[in-house]
This record gives structure tokens, C-alpha cells and sequence, in this order.
């Protein structure tokens, strides 16, 4: 009898602190970018959040809020509406191809869609990952 109470008091240690890890994890991942320190990606000026659709092309690239770093490659992922199928495209420098222009032309309203796997490098070092290397956004409800 000891030596169950003593297992079920075991899993239940180790469940409570394999929580509290996947707490600190989300927390770090919401975690606010400090444009002082982080290394960060942006798109249209923006890290996230909601564009409205007539600005979306009006830029061509990503950029850096750091000055001596250049971005290498990224992807651009997205789903349809209800469709479950991953749309993903991978650029080998910071500008968007023409594949991803040409699917943003085509985003609606309240569209998700982010920049992953973003990939910088001092020039000619080895590419790494930035601070804050996913840009997650969405079109806004308005569209002109």
C-alpha cells in the first residue's frame, strides 16, 4: 500500500513540474519583443499582429530592427478559410517571391498567415535564428 501511495505521489510531482515547464515555455513564447536587445523580424514596420489588406504588398521584404545582420531565408505559411491544407513558400533572401505576392493578393479578410524559419547572418557568417524569428499576422476585417 506504501508503495503506491509512494508511486502515485511520484506522478504526481513529476506532472506538476512537467507543468510548470510548459507554463514557463508559453510565457517566454508570448513574451514581448525589447527592441533594445532582441534581434527581431519585422514585416511592414510590424512584429504581428493586424494589417490592413492595401497595405499588405506595399513593402516587398522583411527587415531587421538590427543594423549589420541581413535575413538569408524565411517561409511564408498560411492556410485557406476551412481548408486544413499548409500553404507554405521559402524565400532564399529577405524578399517576398512572387508566389507568396501573388497569394497575399489573394488573402480576405481576418486571414492568418505568418512568417516562419527566418534565418540571419552577419555577412559571410553562418546563418542563425533571431530573437524573435516568427512573425505571426492577420488581415484586418476592413477591406477597401
Amino acid at each position: 500500500m506504501k508503495k503506491i501511495f509512494l508511486i502515485i505521489s511520484l506522478l504526481f510531482a513529476i506532472i506538476i513540474q512537467v507543468d510548470a515547464q510548459n507554463q514557463n515555455n508559453n510565457q517566454n513564447q508570448k513574451r514581448q519583443p525589447d527592441m533594445q536587445k532582441d534581434t527581431v523580424v519585422l514585416f511592414q514596420g510590424f512584429f504581428g499582429g493586424p494589417i490592413k489588406f492595401d497595405d499588405l504588398l506595399k513593402q516587398d521584404s522583411l527587415t531587421l530592427n538590427k543594423t549589420g545582420l541581413k535575413i538569408v531565408s524565411f517561409k511564408l505559411v498560411y492556410r485557406n478559410g476551412s481548408d486544413t491544407t499548409l500553404n507554405k513558400y521559402e524565400s532564399k533572401n529577405n524578399k517576398l517571391t512572387t508566389e507568396m505576392q501573388t497569394a497575399m493578393k489573394l488573402f480576405k479578410p481576418g486571414q492568418n498567415f505568418a512568417f516562419v524559419d527566418v534565418k540571419v547572418s552577419i555577412k559571410g557568417g553562418t546563418p542563425f535564428r533571431p530573437t524573435f524569428d516568427r512573425i505571426e499576422m492577420f488581415v484586418d476585417q476592413e477591406k477597401k
